[in-house]
């Protein structure tokens, strides 16, 4: 009796086993580190309010794919049918040697081969569509502009919301229709349709039918592409401007139309041949069709571009530039402007002091420059930064003052505390804004620094912080205010086991889970840069980089722009030659700009909201049906937070360039007549002697494109200012603008007079008003480079500035803003120097400039009296104290009577080194201020804080 054979069993080895297992945890672990990353990540919007948002994202991509991918299948499906309907009885025997091979192979499931194939297509052409769900939003939700193309005569909104999906359709269809194709040209080969007989493949009749029918399907879906591409011209790049112009309109539109034609034609064609079986008219329409796109869509444009248009570009692209003026104005918000004629004539001191108002807003400290200040007085405390300077306006007992704000945000590349505790549990938060007036300092050049007075100052969210952390535990958290823990509902609460369990495998920290600090009532606060929440919920608008915190109603909230923005406005023009700040959301393509959206972020408890603050703008009410409760209309906004809002400086700065440009008639807009140029900043540096200003000479760019940039100087920054409510700016009480200069338009660049200046209001009653100052003088006023450039040709300035810097030390000196300052009749100029020793700047001297001469003084009163003779100093911008009620202050306000003694002295020593230098007694200065350093010691010891030098 033979022994039944046993079954063969796989061995493995210890080595293999261990690899085998390594796999199988590493699936696992990646599977399952997904599915806890989604589930934090739905935790996280619930506790934030905002499923609603997550899943209509979940949902519309589902849709997008599950619909595109059925779509493919049925497709595939009934021509995977029709191939085998039309396969013969019998298989032939004369089939290619490679069809016999792979039946041998398969053999029954060669029906499971190809719908697999079917499938395995499907998914990868209907995942890439999944991404598209923004663009499908926008189609579903499309809304009206009310203004048309002057070409198609179809609302804007057509282009913008409808035509992005249809192309992306369109062109879906036609690469899905290829991969029909091949797939049912395998499967006649596999079913024996096309045999080899000769050299040459024998069809069967039914198979060359069935190809015909899907030629010509393919041949209408190019047509429609075609047709579709008409529209898309409209915002082309071909001509002197932007949109359809002579060249577009006459050659490449009809160009196109032909191309349709025969489109359609061969469709027609290759449906003929299933009656008459002849193919060659249809390959050779096939043939005149790909010539025609070479023909029609580049040479013949070519063609019509350089012997019709170049030759009479102005009078042939004339009509074309006018569209591109209306679309491009209307498109940036610039087609309201208001615009009035100033002219300035001759100060006397008189003038000067019945309207001081505008001198009390000018601004000593600059934002950018103090930085370092500011954080050597404020922000050197372990575990805290200040990462940013904003400016903003509050009032702080004598009515609105302009302010720079501060917060004091975490920073746990400082913290003593480095262990897993330290920095998850224990430091989480930042502490506290500290403001400073823009316009005043303390008699040792510091500002004037305040802590505004919150009921919550602690800052569990802003922008410049990372990671997460988790709050409620048993672990004391870092101090700020009374000390009091985290008492929001924002963050993820931890809950048992299982969801820490989940939170650490979608970290990969075990200490989630070994923690016993952390308990059921903790709550896990993740995504805490103010910035990057408001982007998770809301991807779909552009947000600003300069998010500025506010306070209100006791808190403090981060304040983030969003914008609406497309790059599919027919006729209008991008903003890619703008230059921008280096954290803009604004994108070079884009030719439509709405600053429609203001984010809020509760640094607190880190709830978001967004207000519409533009209801006019189609995107943004498209997204609000879209997602019908995330948006919040701007009558439900605190007044409190209106109070603060601030019009954005990257939309301006487009708005100031394109408005430079699109300011004149169309008909002058070619040869660019009476065009003007923002104002060429001048350098924050000290120009070195022998050098030029930091206009001369630039390399200019090519001046005949509508849009080019007149040379490689940086222009003039706007800035924050208050404005109005004053002798010279009567028309309108005092507002927070944002201010920019501009000059006439040269080829050279070198035209440096102020030809007007433009604001952009940010008070609540006028959100969004843009007026345009135009200087109506001949000749023109001097313009800022023009001005900064004469200021330190003067003798007494240049030999000031010689002996403040000092390369021995590495002591320079650098520049604030240029500050246009209307007053009375006239126009004044004003810029604060700064010293920077070791990397530190400090407040230091104010130019002022009027009339072809300048002053530099310590304060200033003191430039504006000697400047005008006669006038009579009324308010210091150098204050002996820091004192102010109603804030917390930044060192002792009751100074003994020695101590006052001491700088009042030193105030009058340094008045003798200014009169000094204005005499040209260069040693005496040298002098004095040597004596003035000395009394400021002085001062500082009995006051017992260090000595500014140290501090």
């Amino acid at each position: 009796m033979t022994p039944s054979p046993r079954m063969s069993v796989p061995r493995f080895t210890g080595r293999s086993a261990v690899i085998t297992l390594g796999v199988i945890v590493a699936a696992i672990l990646i599977f399952g580190r997904f599915i806890a990353q989604f589930l934090v990540d739905i935790a996280w919007h619930q506790a934030l309010g905002r499923s609603d948002v997550l899943w209509g994202q979940i949902l519309t991509r589902i849709g997008l794919f599950g619909g595109f991918f059925l779509f493919f299948v049925v497709v595939a499906t009934i021509n995977l049918f029709i191939a085998d309907r039309a396969a013969p009885d019998e298989f032939p025997a004369n089939v290619h040697p490679y069809v016999e091979q792979f039946h041998q192979v398969f053999g029954s499931r060669l029906r499971l081969v190809r719908y697999g194939g079917a499938l395995v297509l499907a998914f990868l052409l209907a995942l890439p569509m999944s991404s598209y769900w923004q663009s499908w939003l926008l189609f579903r939700h499309a809304q009206p502009f009310g203004s048309t193309d002057p070409q198609f005569g179809l609302d804007v909104g057509f282009y913008v919301f409808t035509l992005p999906f249809m192309s992306l359709v369109v062109d879906w269809l036609f690469v899905a229709l290829i991969a029909v194709i091949v797939l049912t040209v395998f499967a006649h080969l596999v079913n024996g349709g096309v045999v080899f007989t000769s050299s040459w493949p024998a069809v069967r009749s039914a198979t060359k039918a069935h190809l015909a029918v899907l030629l010509s399907i393919l041949a209408a879906v190019k047509a429609a592409d075609y047709w579709l591409s008409r529209y898309e011209l409209t915002f082309g790049t071909r001509g002197f401007v932007q949109g359809a112009t002579y060249t577009v309109v006459k050659a490449q539109i009809p160009a196109l139309i032909l191309l349709v034609m025969i489109g359609l034609l061969t469709a027609i064609l290759f449906l003929v041949t299933i009656r008459t079986g002849q193919w060659r008219v249809p390959l050779v329409s096939s043939v005149l069709w790909l010539v025609m796109m070479i023909v029609g869509g580049m040479v013949y444009p070519s063609v019509v571009e350089s012997l019709v248009v170049r030759p009479n570009q102005e009078e042939r692209e004339a009509p074309y530039i006018a569209r591109n003026v209306e679309a491009t104005r209307a498109a940036m918000g610039i087609d309201e402007v208001t615009t009035k004629e100033v002219t300035f004539a001759d100060l006397s001191a008189d003038q000067l002091e019945a309207d001081t108002k505008p001198f009390e807003r000018v601004r000593l400290l600059n934002p950018s420059l103090m930085l370092s200040r500011f954080r050597i007085d404020r922000g050197e405390v372990a575990g805290l930064k200040i990462a940013d300077l904003d400016v903003d306006r509050y009032d702080l007992g004598d009515g609105t003052e302009q302010v720079l704000v501060a917060a004091r945000e975490l920073d746990l590349g400082t913290v003593a505390n480095t262990t897993w505790q330290g920095t998850h549990l224990a430091n989480t938060r930042g502490c506290e804004l500290v403001v400073a007036p823009v316009g005043e300092v303390t008699v040792n050049d510091r500002p004037r620094y305040r802590v505004p007075e919150v009921d919550r100052p602690e800052l569990y969210f802003s922008p410049d912080i990372g990671g997460y952390s988790v709050v409620g535990t048993d672990v004391a958290e870092n101090p700020c205010g009374e000390n009091e823990p985290y008492a929001g509902t924002a963050g993820v609460p931890m809950g048992g086991l299982f969801r820490r369990a989940v939170m650490a495998l979608a970290f990969l920290d075990y200490n989630l889970v070994g923690s016993g600090a952390i308990n059921a009532d903790s709550q896990l606060l993740w995504i805490k840069s103010a910035q990057d929440r408001v982007e998770k919920i809301a991807p779909f608008f552009s947000y600003d980089g300069d998010p500025y915190p506010v306070v209100v109603d006791g808190g403090v909230q981060w304040v983030i722009d969003g914008y609406t923005i497309t790059s599919r406005y027919p006729y209008a023009q991008r903003i890619g030659g703008v230059q921008l700040s280096r954290s803009t959301g604004l994108t070079g393509d884009a030719n439509y700009i709405r600053n429609s959206v203001k984010a809020t972020v509760d640094a607190y408890t880190g709830e978001v909201r967004f207000y519409v603050i533009d209801p006019d703008d189609p995107i943004v009410t498209a997204w609000g049906k879209a997602f019908p409760d995330l948006l919040v209309p701007v009558a439900e906004m605190p007044a409190e937070l209106k109070q603060h809002l601030r019009y954005p400086e990257d939309l301006f700065r487009v708005q100031t360039a394109l408005y430079s440009k699109y300011q004149i008639a169309p008909d002058k807009f070619f040869q660019r007549t009476g065009a003007w140029s923002i104002a060429q900043a001048p350098s924050v540096d000290r120009q070195d002697a022998g050098t030029v200003g930091a206009g001369a000479s630039p390399e200019v760019a090519n001046t005949r494109q509508a849009f080019a940039t007149e040379s490689n100087v940086s222009r003039f920054h706007p800035y924050y200012t208050l404005f109005g409510g004053s002798q010279a700016v009567a028309d309108h009480d005092e507002r927070f603008v944002m201010l920019r200069p501009f000059v006439p338009f040269s080829t050279d660049d070198q035209r440096t007079e102020l030809q007007a200046y433009m604001t952009a209001s940010s008070e609540p009653d006028s959100y969004g008003e843009l007026t345009s100052y135009v200087v109506a003088d001949d000749p023109l006023p001097a313009g800022p480079l023009r001005v900064a450039d004469q200021a330190e040709s003067e003798l007494q300035i240049s030999s000031a500035l010689t002996l403040l810097a000092n390369q021995e030390t590495g002591t320079k000196v650098k520049f604030g803003d240029m500050q246009l300052i209307p007053v009375a009749d006239g126009l004044v100029y004003v810029r604060p120097v700064y010293v920077v020793s070791s990397d530190v700047t400090e407040y230091r001297n104010v130019i002022v400039s009027y009339n072809n001469r300048s002053v530099m003084a310590p304060r200033l009163d003191e430039a504006l009296a000697r400047l005008f003779s006669g006038y009579e100093a009324s308010s210091p911008a150098v204050t002996a104290d820091d004192g102010d009620e109603g804030t917390v202050e930044s060192g002792d306000t009751g100074a003994p009577a020695d101590i006052t003694s001491v700088l009042a002295q030193a105030d009058r020593v340094f008045a003798e080194a200014q009169d000094a230098l204005a005499a040209g007694d260069l040693g005496a200065y040298q002098d004095a201020m040597n004596r003035v350093g000395a009394l400021i010691d002085q001062a500082n010891d009995l006051i017992g804080q260090p000595a500014p030098s140290d501090s």
